[in-house]
């Protein structure tokens, strides 16, 4: 029985296919972030959405319009820190004239609120409940601005570092 041996060109394509992977490795290793580094991104990066779900103690959706609670949208009022004065969010020319809009239920998501944030922001759901949003901005001298951690009336409930989606449920 003789013995099988591939062909010489099969060896050589297996050896540059080895050192192209290698070399790529390699590459990606030596070249990765430290917490120390910025953050990466290309272009303008303007990200300073997020999304949050109001559910009751009994963890029914307060923006889902069947609920006794419900959070009406055109209730809610949006105000902005500004030079340590709030001041109302609202632009009649945009799509989200306050600054947010709700989402209806669908595609594995159930109602939620996307909100624009800035370093303070205060919801005010009705006459009578008001929320207060603290978010840490990364602004870099370029074009570059992301919320990196979010507070909900003071207590932490979104850090960069979880590598998860800037969703957050807070229960009234």
């Amino acid at each position: 029985m003789k013995n099988y041996s591939p062909p010489p060109f099969f060896e050589l394509n297996v050896m540059k296919n080895l050192i192209y992977a290698l070399t790529i490795v390699i590459v990606l290793m030596t070249s990765s972030c430290s917490k120390n580094d910025e953050l990466p991104g290309f272009g303008v990066v303007v990200d300073m959405m997020v999304f949050i779900t109001v559910l009751d103690s009994q963890g029914n959706n307060l923006f889902d319009p069947r609920q006794e609670r419900y959070y009406d949208p055109q209730h809610i009022k949006i105000f902005y820190d500004r030079n340590g004065k709030l001041e109302e969010f609202y632009e009649s020319h945009l799509d989200m004239r306050r600054n947010f809009r709700v989402a209806p239920s669908g595609f594995g998501r159930d109602y939620g609120m996307d909100l624009v944030l800035s370093e303070k922001t205060v919801i005010q759901w009705n006459e009578h409940e008001s929320d207060t949003i603290h978010a840490e901005i990364y602004k870099t001298d370029g074009p570059h601005i992301r919320v990196t951690k979010v507070y909900f009336n003071g207590e932490l409930k979104w850090d960069v570092e979880d590598l998860t989606g800037r969703e957050i449920t807070i229960i009234k």
